[in-house]
């Protein structure tokens, strides 16, 4: 549709900006100046009144605030959205791994893109001419559900799509110990881990046991970021990865790689700290653009590969690298950058998870509170949401359920999605958690529990290893049947039937 109605370049000078066509749509270049800039705004005028429905995506983690809506939207959308027209599915986006923080603007007289290219929160100075993004435009075809022409336009979105070739499931620590772990409690967790996977067959691949945040001592009073070192209890990671791997399952552990407390980093230049600093409190940020803090990271993914884990997930790199309101509109405050000013956020963003994933040497990815949009195509798995909660059922219905249901139509087109942990503890109901990961196991997504000990009856666990062999066969088309109607949608289609669901206390 773009390529066939007139466009107007609303900023910089028209002189700097190129458009060139594509198959689905055009790309957007900008040539290098003597002045930063900071956006490169193009409108295309054309009657809108069709968009009966939008559904528009978010900047990183989904915050139970997917839903269709009707225009005007409250903010732009963010990377991409989808217009329903009462027949068909009109999808407008910019193809994933781009060079700018994109979003949309709706009106009656068109859509506007916004392609945010600042370094920090300055204009950058770029030494070469940037492909900004790329377009992508989809109609469904007839009798295309909108659900199935997402994830059409998903695919058509990333050319380089990345994710596991085994099926990635298990427990992982936090959401019943919040961080009081041990490494007795990590073990008896793996044991409870192994046992849920012993009927998933001989051949099929181990359970993940994640050690998430708790393992190190440099932690407390709201911190936790690095240095890592293990708490005495833990003592050596390695050993423990071996015991881990000795029950049955295969080691996974947490990490925050851009944050740090400077008294105990003194190899590490001041020139590696951000400006934007939001923890004057808890430790210093990281400038990823610095070689001493490229190599700090590496050092600290490729040490945890080396002492024997197969799965590293990194956690908050969004508020790190864009500050504490980096799921706002504008992404960043004013007034900072980079120590390299010749890059773009989103660049920053992309060197950084290729760095993490080069240095994990083939171990396994989880990118968590992270940008999707920039991340795939190098992370086989990405959390598709916000944390879900063993303590408040409500929370896992919002930023589970509504996630689940609005982000799993990028499962294996962008990456392999993780809609997180379905937590078993004596705050929640078992039930409702049962049924979330029923539909988890029926998505083939990736599958992750928490269970408080002593919670489970034998027949919750003989449902959970039903469940585990679920996610190990693989294969279902999943589809919310009622999610234009409900934020956290009641009726769902999967292997070949439907399904409905209460979510409520």
């Amino acid at each position: 549709m773009l390529n066939h109605y007139p466009f107007h370049i609303l900023e910089p000078a028209e002189a700097l900006v190129k458009i060139q066509s594509s198959e689905h749509g055009q790309r957007i270049f900008l040539s290098p100046c003597d002045q930063p800039i900071k956006q490169v705004r193009i409108a295309w005028r054309f009657d809108t009144s069709f968009m009966t429905q939008v559904l528009a995506d978010t900047w990183g983690v989904a915050l139970a605030d997917l839903e269709w809506r009707s225009l005007p939207l409250e903010h732009a959308a963010q990377w991409y959205f989808a217009a329903y027209d009462g027949t068909h599915t009109h999808c407008f986006g910019v193809k994933t791994g781009c060079n700018s923080f994109c979003s949309w603007e709706i009106t009656d007289e068109g859509v506007t893109l916004c392609c945010d290219v600042r370094n920090g929160g300055e204009g950058v100075l770029l030494t070469d001419t940037l492909l900004c993004a790329e377009t992508v435009y989809y109609k469904s075809v007839d009798g295309q559900t909108p659900y199935a022409a997402c994830q059409t336009f998903c695919q058509m979105m990333c050319d380089k799509s990345s994710y596991p070739d085994r099926p990635i499931y298990g427990f992982n620590t936090w959401y019943y110990t919040y961080g009081n772990i041990t490494k007795a409690s990590v073990l008896e967790d793996a044991r409870l881990c192994a046992r849920l996977a012993s009927r998933v067959g001989a051949d099929a691949p181990r359970p993940f046991m994640v050690i998430d945040d708790g393992w190190n001592r440099n932690r407390g009073g709201g911190y936790n970021g690095g240095p890592f070192v293990p708490t005495d209890d833990f003592g050596d990671m390695a050993e423990v990865a071996r015991q881990i791997r000795e029950i049955g399952c295969e080691p996974g552990i947490w990490v925050r790689p851009l944050v740090v407390l400077e008294d105990l980093c003194p190899d590490i230049p001041a020139e590696c700290y951000s400006e934007n600093q939001d923890y004057p409190d808890r430790g210093k940020v990281l400038d990823p653009t610095t070689e001493g803090t490229q190599r700090y990271i590496r050092e600290l993914i490729s040490g945890l590969v080396k002492s024997g884990y197969r799965l590293i997930k990194h956690d908050f790199t969004c508020p790190d690298l864009m500050g504490l309101d980096f799921l706002a509109p504008n992404v960043t405050r004013d007034g900072w950058h980079w120590h390299d000013k010749s890059k773009t956020n989103a660049q920053v963003c992309k060197e950084l998870y290729t760095l993490i994933q080069e240095a994990a040497e083939g171990a396994y990815v989880i990118g968590c509170n992270i940008y999707n949009h920039l991340a795939a195509g190098i992370h086989d798995i990405v959390r598709s949401g916000c944390d879900t909660s063993g303590e408040h059922w409500h929370i896992t219905r919002d930023y589970g359920v509504n996630t689940l249901a609005f982000r799993t139509y990028q499962n294996r087109a962008f990456f392999m999605t993780d809609p997180d942990c379905a937590a078993f503890t004596k705050h929640v109901p078992i039930e409702l958690n049962m049924q979330f990961s029923e539909l988890i196991a029926m998505s083939d997504q990736a599958f992750f529990i928490s269970a408080a000990p002593d919670v489970l009856t034998q027949s919750d666990e003989e449902r959970l290893m039903e469940l585990f062999r679920r996610i190990v066969q693989g294969g279902s088309d999943l589809e919310p049947l009622d999610w234009m109607e409900r934020r956290v949608p009641k009726a769902f289609y999967a292997d070949g039937q439907t399904r409905q669901y209460e979510w409520d206390e």
